[in-house]
């Protein structure tokens, strides 16, 4: 492998180099239509519609809770929003304490730093979900009652016993789902498990406008209070399903309007994608147990097993790099992108992944996470989007075995 820069062909004559992995899911045509058909009738901010019947981002909401089995689900501007909302619901003051996960994506601390909370955060396994025993005792050292618990890239903890110390204790459950759609405990679909969830429809997203994101409730209450955070304002929320008419005018005006919310445009670019959830999560699953397939007997990879209860989405896929130097693993994602494969390691180069960077918090050098450390020092990440097939993951498990063959020989 003297070459980097050949091209490695798949089925059809197209070069590895031809095609991108990340690429994301295009919007359905529907939902264009939908959506150039609202700037057209100037509609685009989320109440100029009068009845909730006419608001794409209330159908979206409807919908959405119906996929979810979830009461109430609100449309907003980011993941990040739907958490600092679901933080402030929760009761978080400045100066208190919020559990979260040692390994997840930045957006996570810092809706907990946008509440003027502090993190208490808690170790990961080798498969990257939480560790319950360590949340145990974080439970105990903090004195922290809320957990705001993320589903990084889809991996997810034992629930079994995440649920018994949230019950033991009596913790608020916030579910981050932003990389949990049709992810699966026991048959229970994550986003069921907390009082409250939020999901993201960034580009990388299950559902994918751009930006956005969900929050999702069985309590009615929460739901009010929700949507007036998001920005409702006025009887505004007359114009939401399912809404207690007696409780928001107890709320009014009793809660600040953090102008959070998603927007008639967003909406329609998302309406159509729900039905083809099942669709996509099926390409997923496909595609990753047959990469996982290639992969899993190379003496310097090791793909760890989620929990026999867990389904996953399988978007991504992650694997550790074994018996390889900090200097040829480096190397490996070098060559990795040179031959048309972009993935990055979460434990190096700035990586928004590695709590180690997180350094607009307060005294993160004096974190200690070394369960967390060993995880992502050497864990590779790479997407597998819906428009990839089998034959791709033919040549991607082909290249990764070269590229390793050609590091290591080096």
């Amino acid at each position: 492998m003297s070459d980097s820069n050949r091209r490695l062909v798949i089925e059809g004559g197209e070069s590895i180099v031809d095609f991108n992995s990340k690429a994301f899911k295009a919007v359905p045509e529907s939902g264009i239509e939908d959506a150039v058909a609202t700037m057209r009738a100037g509609m685009m901010y989320r109440y100029q519609p009068k009845r909730a019947e006419d608001s794409h981002v209330s159908l979206f909401e409807a919908e959405f809770a119906t996929h979810l089995g979830s009461n109430f689900a609100l449309g907003v501007n980011s993941c990040g929003a739907a958490m600092f909302i679901a933080l402030n619901i929760a009761g978080v003051k400045p100066g208190d304490k919020v559990l979260s996960n040692g390994f997840t994506f930045t957006a996570v601390p810092s809706a907990i730093h946008h509440a003027r909370a502090e993190p208490v955060f808690v170790e990961s396994n080798l498969e990257w979900g939480l560790d319950a025993e360590d949340l145990e005792n974080k439970v105990k050292e903090s004195g922290a009652k809320v957990l705001l618990l993320s589903y990084m890239r889809g991996h997810v903890p034992n629930m079994d016993a995440i649920m018994a110390v949230v019950k033991r204790h009596d913790l608020y459950l916030i579910e981050d789902c932003a990389h949990a759609y049709m992810t699966f405990w026991n048959g229970t679909k994550l986003g069921n498990f907390g009082r409250i969830a939020c999901f993201s429809t960034q580009s990388s997203k299950g559902l994918s406008s751009g930006e956005g994101g969900i929050l999702t409730t069985d309590d009615i209450e929460i739901a009010g209070k929700a949507l007036l955070y998001a920005g409702s304002y006025e009887e505004r929320w007359n114009r939401h399903f399912g809404i207690d008419e007696d409780l928001m005018n107890t709320l009014q005006n009793q809660i600040p309007g953090y102008s959070m919310r998603m927007t008639e445009v967003c909406a329609a670019l998302l309406r159509p994608q729900i039905p083809r959830l099942k669709e996509i999560y099926q390409i997923h699953r496909q595609n990753y147990h047959y990469l996982e397939g290639l992969l899993e007997n190379h003496p310097n990879i090791e793909i760890p097993k989620p929990f026999p209860e867990v389904e996953m989405f399988c978007d991504t896929i992650q694997f550790h790099l074994r018996g390889l130097t900090r200097k040829q693993a480096d190397s490996f994602i070098e060559v990795m992108s040179l031959e048309g494969i972009d993935m990055q390691i979460f434990g190096v180069k700035r990586n928004a992944r590695d709590f180690r960077e997180w350094q607009f918090l307060k005294d993160i050098e004096a974190v200690e996470l070394p369960a967390t450390v060993e995880a992502i020092e050497f864990a590779c990440d790479l997407s597998l989007q819906p428009h990839l097939n089998t034959s791709h993951m033919d040549v991607i498990a082909q290249v990764i075995c070269e590229v390793l063959a050609f590091i290591i020989m080096d």
